[in-house]
């Protein structure tokens, strides 16, 4: 750990990997997270206030990386990730499709434990613009542990909800924020990996869906997040948040 500690119920404008150097090791009790997945492209479509535009011009800089550097720096998120949990924590992390295999292989070659694949199936998936390939209609989020799960928490709510598959309309966001994910999905992570009094963290907390789920189901939460509109969003939904925590604010 290095700089000074940080406090939880708090989003600091800060680079991921700086933030997770500094949070102690073993302190953790489960990190969810959507980090950039580098697909950012001229050649790729994507909808914006109704309109098809390139994944470039409407997700910008953020996603755009050499593919060494994010490799480098993804697999740099995921040791820091593995140093700071508690033996049994989870981590719950998206990636793209094509490179979620590479990503679950690299983490268990750092001690993490592979559980499942979680698929976000969209009921409503963009149409296809070209019509050269099939629609886009899900995501993957892998499932890994330090260690067995058993060793911490794992909160199998029903046999309904507790599948590795979960549907949802893309259409229904609380904010712009063009990657955001689905705050009841988030919140069945939460609510399956940890209990009340947690500390969930998410190193790349975009618009704050991962706090707000934390604030809802009166867990702590910790993130970071370099872009400022995203964070005006994340700060935005705190305060608007159904159950009041302490200390809610953005560094």
């Amino acid at each position: 750990m290095t700089g000074k500690p940080l406090l939880p119920n708090r989003i600091y404008r800060m680079d991921a990997i700086e933030g997770l150097k500094r949070i102690e090791d073993d302190s953790v009790d489960l990190i969810v997270t959507d980090p950039p997945y580098n697909i950012a492209s001229a050649d790729r479509t994507t909808m914006k206030n109704g309109k098809p535009l390139s994944t470039l011009k409407a997700w910008g800089h953020w996603d755009c990386f050499h593919p060494f550097d994010y490799d480098v720096f993804l697999m740099q998120v995921i040791s820091e990730c593995y140093r700071i949990l508690k033996p049994g924590g989870a981590l719950y992390m998206f990636t793209a499709r094509e490179q979620n295999g590479y990503f679950v292989r690299q983490a268990v070659a750092r001690g993490f434990t592979y559980r499942n694949q979680l698929a976000m199936v969209k009921k409503n998936p963009l149409p296809s613009f070209a019509k050269s390939n099939y629609r886009s209609a899900f995501e993957l989020c892998m499932y890994l542990t330090k260690g067995k799960p058993e060793l911490k928490t794992f909160n199998f709510v029903s046999q309904a909800e507790c599948k590795n598959v979960f549907h949802y309309a893309n259409s229904h966001r609380s904010t712009q924020h063009p990657t955001e994910k689905p705050l009841e999905f988030t919140k069945l992570l939460v609510q399956v990996s940890s209990n009340a009094g947690d500390l969930v963290v998410d190193p790349f907390m975009g618009s704050g869906t991962t706090a707000v789920a934390a604030q809802e189901l009166g867990r702590r939460y910790l993130g970071f997040e370099l872009e400022r509109d995203y964070l005006a969003m994340a700060r935005k939904r705190l305060k608007g948040g159904t159950r009041k925590t302490a200390s809610r604010r953005v560094a």
